[in-house]
């Protein structure tokens, strides 16, 4: 997949630290859930996704722009957002959270979607918003408790459905009579509801309709309001008389009954678009004939036709982001240019190549994606794979590596442009002799005995240029044949200590271990080892950084925050002031900027080498990021988000001029191998 836009770099700024430049790399795309044209501005299309975050178009789709979060919340799922049709520059968005029905409410934005405020109904989850065309004060929602409506503009709300309702309540659609602002409908999780005094009296509106049918998407058809398109689980109907009485459309498959959307194309009223769990959905004649126009694979959220711009169709979907049709939806185009919304798992950059990164991605058609030239393109690598068995990846010395959740290792095959099961588990045979069953099975000779691939989970690898190591559960091993074979490495009289992490030196010589007993070094190779304490009161040490530009340095990441040696580990403080003592997903040091993303949300940054700390401000900066590491430029850190995609972070070079001097002369000496965890 090609990126041909980057779109221009954000500036943030942390107190009393440097600014950072964030340059966004991909991979495009992710899911979508709500999309919004501007009937004022043609070509001005906005987008929401299930964290909170909006994105703007000011080209039909063209190119996109991360706006803002419409939400402090990272869980919350936009389901929709409205323009003021007097002010493009008012938005309204809506929301709810995933881990509990009771979060949400609607957002205002006054400056085009980049700033958010509350806008009523907070902690409600708001399922549906819509605005009435004839009156633009008047909004209604619709909850899991019932529907509100507010005339002064989002001021002030009041709910205009019977309170403890029964059946009038867990609201999925709306709509509202273009003419009369007062006649309202409302679909719910079980058959709709309809108003026309404004909410003071309402009736069922199923008559034609399969009982049990949740409504997921109302449409009034605009140059005849008695008509009518409602799409629930049990199909597609039609009313012509205001919803006195529905029928059922046919020509839509049952598959495809999870109808997420309906929308008219303003142009052609007769021209309808249904947006559905088994791609969009098309018919020219108000409903009497449907085809499918994409393939049955593609998870269709919404559509939109954009404004001003004829035959322009833009669908949203699950995994492929955006896509767009310029000849009224008959075939689509990739959209995603500006739109990064990829939730990266694990992360390897390939220090040799500079540019060379390995991602692997959460609800994506491709799990696993690779760049070699800094983001501008994206290529699949080995299609197929499954997400759910990598637990982390490598860039070694020779290609690309990763350990499996379910235990063991694979390597990438270039020749066979696959991903195979690699590296045997064998042992040493008692007084260097060979065992019986190395024989019958054509084994390994010299001492080694075994020959199956490695089961256990290697929680993480380190390379150096005479071996390589794998720590496990079941111990430190290694292998000297490029991971061809390992063997158990026993650290002084302990063969099976559980070890979660591994560092070593280019030339083989040092090696750091974290174990949960305590921290682990060796000065020759593994001949000898000294034990160091575990840094106290870390509830348990998770992994063992080395700055690089300082090989005293040392940090271990914790439970309860990080912990720094500057005396290559004999003593250890927790980091200064600013950092909460809370879990660290993952850490990276680059020229005397330290750089910790936390479990609970946010990024933190040091320019004093970990002294004292501040947290990024800004969306970006907020968000949740699974891995970081530093790039194999100076004074560039990677940063992969949970929701964002990849960006790179530079830091100016002025701030930390003087932190860099310390440690500038040992550099070349400690750069470590670094491994990125999921």
């Amino acid at each position: 997949m090609r990126r041909s836009f980057i779109p221009a770099c954000l500036l943030l700024a942390a107190a009393a630290a440097q600014a950072q430049t964030w340059k966004p790399l991909g991979p495009p795309g992710g899911d979508v859930r709500a999309l919004a044209t501007d009937s004022a501005h043609s070509g001005r299309v906005f987008l929401g996704t299930a964290d909170g975050h909006v994105f703007g178009s000011a080209d039909s789709g063209a190119h996109w722009t991360l706006l803002g979060r419409a939400s402090e919340r990272l869980d919350a799922v936009i389901t929709a957002i409205v323009v003021d049709p007097r002010d493009s520059q008012v938005l309204f968005a809506s929301s709810w959270t995933r881990d509990s029905v009771a979060g949400g409410g609607v957002f205002r934005s006054a400056d085009g979607g980049k700033t958010w405020t509350e806008a009523g109904l907070a902690g409600q989850a708001v399922r549906a918003l819509g605005m009435a065309p004839s009156d633009p004060n008047v909004l209604v929602a619709g909850t899991l408790d019932g529907v509100y409506r507010s005339v002064d503009g989002s001021k002030s709300w009041e709910r205009i459905s019977p309170e403890h309702h029964e059946e009038l309540r867990n609201l999925d659609s709306l709509a509202i009579d273009p003419r009369d602002p007062r006649t309202i409908y409302a679909g719910t999780f079980h058959l709709p509801w309809k108003t026309t005094d404004g909410g003071h009296t309402w009736r069922p509106i199923h008559d034609g309709m399969i009982d049990d049918s949740d409504v997921m998407s109302l449409l009034i058809d605009s140059p005849h309001p008695g008509r009518l398109y409602a799409s629930a689980c049990s199909g597609i109907y039609r009313s012509d008389d205001g919803a006195a009485q529905w029928r059922k459309i046919q020509g839509i498959p049952y598959t495809a009954r999870r109808t997420y959307a309906i929308i008219e194309d303003p142009s052609n009223p007769d021209r309808v678009y249904a947006a559905t769990s088994e791609g969009l959905w098309k018919t020219e004649d108000a409903g009497k004939d449907w085809r499918r126009t994409t393939p049955e694979t593609w998870v269709v959220n919404t559509v939109a036709v954009a404004a001003g711009h004829p035959g322009r169709v833009l669908i949203g979907t699950e995994e492929f982001g955006m896509l767009a049709s310029d000849d009224s939806g008959e075939h689509f185009q990739d959209a995603n240019d500006g739109f990064f919304h990829r939730q990266i798992l694990a992360l390897a950059a390939d220090e040799a190549h500079p540019g060379r990164i390995l991602a692997v991605l959460a609800h994506a058609p491709e799990p696993v994606l690779v760049t070699d030239d800094d983001g501008k393109s994206w290529k699949p690598l080995a299609p197929g794979l499954q997400t759910g068995q990598v637990l982390r990846v490598y860039a070694s010395p020779e290609g690309w590596w990763m350990s499996l959740a379910g235990g063991g290792l694979m390597k990438y095959d270039v020749q066979r442009k696959a991903w195979a099961r690699a590296g045997s588990s064998v042992k040493e045979a008692a007084g260097g002799s060979v065992t019986s069953f190395a024989r019958a099975s054509g084994g390994p000779r010299n001492g080694i005995a075994g020959g199956q691939n490695l089961q256990q989970i290697v929680n993480e690898m380190a390379f150096s240029s005479n071996a390589w190591y794998a720590a496990t559960d079941a111990g430190l091993y290694w292998s000297s044949d490029r991971g061809r074979t390992w063997t158990p490495k026993p650290i002084g009289p302990l063969t099976t200590l559980p070890v979660q992490s591994v560092r070593v030196s280019p030339d083989g010589e040092r090696i750091w271990v974290v174990s949960l007993r305590g921290l682990v070094f060796s000065m020759d190779g593994g001949k000898s080892w000294s034990w160091h304490d575990l840094p106290l009161s870390s509830g348990g040490t998770l992994s063992l950084e080395l700055d690089r530009d300082d090989p005293s340095t040392m940090i271990a990441r914790a439970h309860n925050g990080l912990y720094i040696s500057r005396d290559a580990g004999s003593t250890w403080q927790q980091a200064g002031a600013g950092l909460p003592a809370t879990p660290v997903q993952d850490f990276a040091a680059s020229e005397g900027v330290f750089l910790a993303s936390m479990r609970t949300g946010g990024l933190y940054v040091s320019s004093d080498a970990g002294r004292t700390w501040t947290r990024l401000a800004g969306t970006l900066g907020e968000g949740f990021f699974p891995a970081i590491l530093r790039e194999g430029h100076a004074g560039v850190i990677f940063a992969a988000s949970a929701t964002e995609g990849l960006y790179s972070i530079q830091w100016s070079n002025s701030a930390s001029a003087g932190t860099n001097a310390a440690g500038a002369n040992g550099a070349a000496s400690s750069k470590m191998s670094r491994n990125v965890p999921n």
